[in-house]
């Protein structure tokens, strides 16, 4: 704080104090949670705050279009498990950075969009401001929360609630409003490094009851050829390490990936497909999601005629049931969970599961090495393939 503090004279006592502004705090608050990379496209009102947190040593990152820094901000988000900062101008810059907040909510990449916006006494009363837009009504039903800050004083409060929401729980993304008039106001310095909030662990860990825990070891100890189907989540949670040594341990079939994961794990396990899915269905089944292709299995026999019962991790408890009964609901973390149920396994793969192993094996060869060639391309502009050979 004391960077950016401006030294003003008391013309009645004749004291000298320091002064900050909405600018400075806003900058204050980002860095004091880690946060040190802007995802932008400059102009009015931004435009002094990006040249300020440049002078301040962040890197601030210009796009062609505020949809495209939405996206780079969401992906970092997902990367680093921080909320990326996507930051645009008002009106029709906040709505191009709306398309991505959307993306980010979906996903469950942790985003904060924050956008400039003109004075609330005008806009309310439709007065006729620069690009006047009810921008906190219209993002409301696009991301999991939205806030306005109007005092230089709350700004410290509102970037911490904007973080913590954007990463605890199910992340997603938040749209934080900074009217215009906020940025030029100006506060005591002391006063305003007080205001400032520190977030202590914005996503606590989530472990779910014992016997919940247990329910669902039961379902898999019982079950004869256990399929494990991963998602984004696990991709999130880094759990790579932890479902491998599960897998192993338990002597379960390899996970089957979702292909949209971008997991550390091999996105295309043959042993897993050739469970899950007919030659006819094949291509269709594997662009859905985890609990998507559950139902088409269901529905379809993909996994025989022998009933069928699912267990579903997840951090958000209403995605049970969704698209089928779950038999062992856990909410929580992979990590977490995979570290609690390895090795607890004891019942091995049957004679047939065996035998898609071996079968398994040799066509999984086949596809790491034409993946391989895929993922090194080198195209220009990049493509699909050559993105993600670069992020695993």
């Amino acid at each position: 704080m004391a960077d950016t503090a401006t030294q003003v004279q008391s013309d009645e006592t004749g004291e000298t104090g320091a002064l900050t502004d909405g600018f400075h705090l806003v900058i204050d608050a980002l860095k004091l949670n880690d946060i040190d990379t802007i995802y932008n496209v400059p102009g009015i009102p931004i435009t002094d705050l990006g040249r300020y947190m440049q002078a301040a040593g962040m890197r601030v990152l210009s796009f062609r279009h505020e949809q495209n820094a939405g996206y780079a901000a969401s992906i970092a988000g997902y990367l680093t498990k921080k909320p990326g900062i996507c930051m645009t101008v008002s009106a029709p810059g906040f709505l191009n950075g709306l398309t991505a907040l959307a993306h980010a909510t979906t996903n469950c990449f942790p985003m904060i969009l924050i956008s400039g916006s003109s004075e609330r006494e005008i806009v309310d009363l439709q007065q006729g401001d620069y690009e006047e837009m009810d921008q906190l009504a219209i993002a409301k039903p696009h991301c999991k929360a939205a806030y306005r800050i109007l005092h230089a004083e709350d700004i410290g409060i509102g970037i911490a609630r904007a973080i913590r929401t954007a990463v605890s729980g199910r992340p997603g993304g938040v749209y934080l409003d900074l009217p215009g008039k906020l940025l030029g106001q100006t506060m005591d310095a002391a006063e305003g490094a007080k205001s400032l909030v520190k977030v202590v662990d914005a996503a606590p860990r989530q472990i779910p009851a014992q016997d919940a825990v247990d329910r669902a070891l039961d379902v898999l100890r019982n079950a004869k050829r256990p399929l494990i189907i991963l998602g984004k989540g696990a991709a999130y949670a880094q759990a790579d390490d932890e479902i491998r040594e599960a897998c192993r341990n338990g002597n379960w079939h390899p996970p089957m990936v979702w292909p949209r994961a971008c997991c550390r794990t091999p996105i295309r396990n043959q042993p897993a497909r050739l469970i899950a899915e007919t030659t006819k269905n094949r291509r269709r089944d594997v662009d859905r999601r985890p609990a998507q292709l559950a139902t088409v299995a269901r529905k379809r026999q993909n996994l025989g005629e022998q009933p069928k019962k699912f267990v579903q991790i997840d951090i958000e408890p209403k995605e049970m049931d969704s698209n089928v009964g779950i038999d062992a609901p856990l909410d929580g973390r992979h990590r977490l969970l995979c570290l609690g149920s390895a090795g607890r396994h004891e019942e091995g793969l049957d004679r047939t599961a065996r035998g898609l192993n071996r079968r398994g094996r040799g066509q999984g060869r086949e596809q790491r090495r034409t993946d391989g060639a895929r993922l090194k391309n080198t195209n220009m502009p990049m493509d699909y393939h050559g993105a993600l050979g670069a992020l695993r």
